[in-house]
C-alpha cells in the first residue's frame, strides 16, 4: 500500500463490510503503524458514520453534522476526497431514479379510479351483502344497495334504494353514511333499519342499537337513540319520531313479517313490496282495518290465503296478464270488502 488512494479504497471497503479478511488484516497493520495513519482512518471513519448514521435520519442535526465534519476536513482535500466521489456516484445511482419516479407521480399518474359494486335482492326474498370494511347489510325484496369496492380514508359510503338492515363496523374517525332519495343515515359503529322505496310516501329509520344522525331532505340533523323511529313524510315534509319495538321492523331478515295492530292498507303495501305486485286496497273500511299477524317465510299465495281466513275480504287476481314488449307485466291484484 504504497497510495493514499489504495489506503482509501481499502478503508471504504472495510467500513462498507466489503473487505475480505485478508484486506482487514492488512488495514489493521496500517493503522498501527503510525498516529498519522490511526489520525487519517479516523477522520475517513468520521465521514462515514456521518453519511451512513447508524440511527434515525429524521433525529439528527444535519446543519451541526456538516459543521462538525468541515471542521475535520481540509475544504481543498473534500472535493477529491474517494469516499467523496465513491457518494457523489452512490447518490446519483439512487437519486436519478427518485427524481424518475417523482415526476412520473406527478406527470403521468392518473388518479386511482373507484370501482363500484351494486348488488340487488330478488323479489320474494333477502340477500346479505358483506361489505369492504365488515359491516353487514341485509337487502330486503326488491331492493338494492350500492358502494365503493374500496372505501376511501375518512368516508364509508353507501347507496341504497329500497329498505336494509346494517350492523355497521365501529370506526369513528370513517363515519358510515347511508344515502337514499330522501333522508341520509349517519353512524360510526351501531345497528339500524332503512326504509326508503322511490314508490313510497314515507321514509323510515328505526334505531336499534348504538346512535347515529339522520338527515332527511337536507334538514337539520335529528339524534336517535335505540327504540326510536323517525318517519319522514316525502309530501308534508314532516318528520315523526316515535317509541317502538326495533324488531318488528327488521324482522324481515330473519324469514318474518311481523304486523302488530297495522292497517290493513299497510300490510298489503308491504307484501307488494315484497313480491314485487301492484296491490290496491278498493275499500276505505277495509284499508283501516287493524291486522295482527306473523308470518314466516309463506309465499304470496299461502298469505292471501291465511289473509281470506282472518279478515273479511275478498281480492280480485289479475295474474300475469301478457305485456307487448316480450315479458310480463307487473301482477295486479284488487282487494274489496267481504259482503
Amino acid at each position: 500500500m504504497n497510495t493514499d488512494n489504495s489506503i482509501e479504497s481499502l478503508i471504504i471497503k472495510f467500513l462498507s463490510g466489503q473487505a475480505s479478511a485478508e484486506e482487514k488484516e492488512l488495514l489493521i497493520s496500517w493503522i498501527k503503524e503510525s498516529p498519522e495513519n490511526r489520525l487519517q482512518f479516523k477522520e475517513l471513519q468520521n465521514i462515514w458514520q456521518g453519511l451512513n448514521p447508524p440511527f434515525d435520519p429524521d433525529e439528527i442535526e444535519v446543519e451541526k453534522i456538516q459543521k462538525d465534519l468541515l471542521k475535520k476536513i481540509n475544504k481543498r482535500h473534500w472535493q477529491q476526497h474517494p469516499l467523496v466521489i465513491f457518494w457523489q456516484r452512490t447518490a446519483a445511482i439512487l437519486v436519478i431514479p427518485l427524481i424518475l419516479t417523482v415526476v412520473y407521480l406527478f406527470i403521468s399518474h392518473e388518479p386511482e379510479k373507484i370501482t363500484f359494486q351494486e348488488i340487488f335482492a330478488p323479489y320474494g326474498t333477502y340477500t346479505q351483502v358483506n361489505l369492504p370494511d365488515d359491516s353487514k347489510v341485509w337487502l330486503n325484496a326488491g331492493s338494492s344497495i350500492k358502494y365503493p369496492t374500496r372505501f376511501k380514508k375518512g368516508s364509508r359510503k353507501v347507496s341504497l334504494n329500497g329498505e336494509a338492515y346494517f350492523e355497521v363496523e365501529s370506526d369513528r374517525k370513517n363515519p358510515f353514511t347511508v344515502h337514499t332519495s330522501h333522508v341520509d343515515v349517519r353512524a360510526t359503529g351501531t345497528a339500524f333499519n332503512v326504509e326508503a322505496y322511490p314508490t313510497d310516501s314515507i321514509a323510515s329509520v328505526t334505531m336499534v342499537r348504538g346512535k347515529l344522525g339522520v338527515t332527511m331532505n337536507n334538514q337539520s340533523q335529528i339524534g336517535l337513540i335505540p327504540g326510536e323511529r323517525a318517519s319522514f313524510n316525502k309530501n308534508t315534509l314532516q318528520c315523526r319520531i316515535e317509541k317502538t319495538d326495533p324488531y318488528k321492523w327488521y324482522a324481515w331478515k330473519d324469514g318474518l313479517m311481523v304486523f302488530r295492530d297495522d292497517p290493513l292498507e299497510y300490510v298489503f303495501k308491504r307484501l307488494g313490496q315484497t313480491f314485487n305486485v301492484e296491490i290496491k286496497v278498493m275499500d276505505k273500511e277495509i284499508a283501516n282495518q287493524l291486522y295482527r299477524a306473523t308470518f314466516r317465510e309463506e309465499s304470496l299465495s299461502e298469505i292471501l290465503r291465511l289473509l281470506k281466513i282472518s279478515a273479511p275480504i275478498r281480492y280480485v287476481d289479475h295474474d300475469q296478464d301478457p305485456a307487448s314488449n316480450n315479458g310480463l307485466r307487473k301482477r295486479k291484484l284488487e282487494v274489496y270488502k267481504l259482503n
